[in-house]
């Protein structure tokens, strides 16, 4: 596989990235719908995936420091939506974990988002709702291998 090649990809990908952001998944839109912040959405849904986790790995892994992680993870224990609790295998560690109410709260944001990419799709045509839908299922079958 040429560089050029993999460069071409890459490339194709960030623009998908931004694309999908500036189209669809447009933060402003979620933070004016839900009152809560992109960057708490953002952890919400990283926990959901990965936690509980401490609040260092979390912020590593979300590319947060972590002096900017933990007053984001205060306002969410305020909310109701994270807890900390003591790892068991290690009590100076603490975990942060998501709550019920978390959980209640991003399927209201997944199905307000699912919404709006319904009402962007009706705009589509049949024919370009095929080759999307294909191409999706081409795309999500090769990350899938990542």
């Amino acid at each position: 596989m040429t560089t050029l090649y993999l460069n071409e990809i890459s490339d194709n990908l960030y623009l998908l990235l931004l694309s999908l952001n500036r189209h669809i998944f447009n933060p402003t839109v979620l933070t004016k719908k839900f009152n809560v912040p992109h960057s708490h959405i953002k952890v919400l849904f990283y926990l959901i995936h990965h936690g509980p986790i401490s609040i260092s790995k979390m912020a590593k892994e979300l590319c947060i420091s972590k002096p900017n992680m933990t007053p984001v993870i205060d306002k969410l224990v305020e909310e109701g939506l994270v807890t900390r609790d003591y790892d068991p295998t290690d009590r100076r560690v603490i975990l942060i974990q998501t709550t019920p109410k978390a959980l209640e709260f991003l399927k209201e944001t997944q199905d307000y988002v699912k919404e709006i990419i319904k009402e962007k799709l009706s705009s589509l045509n049949d024919e370009d709702i095929n080759t999307l839908s294909t191409s999706l299922e081409s795309l999500l079958s090769v990350i899938k291998k990542f």
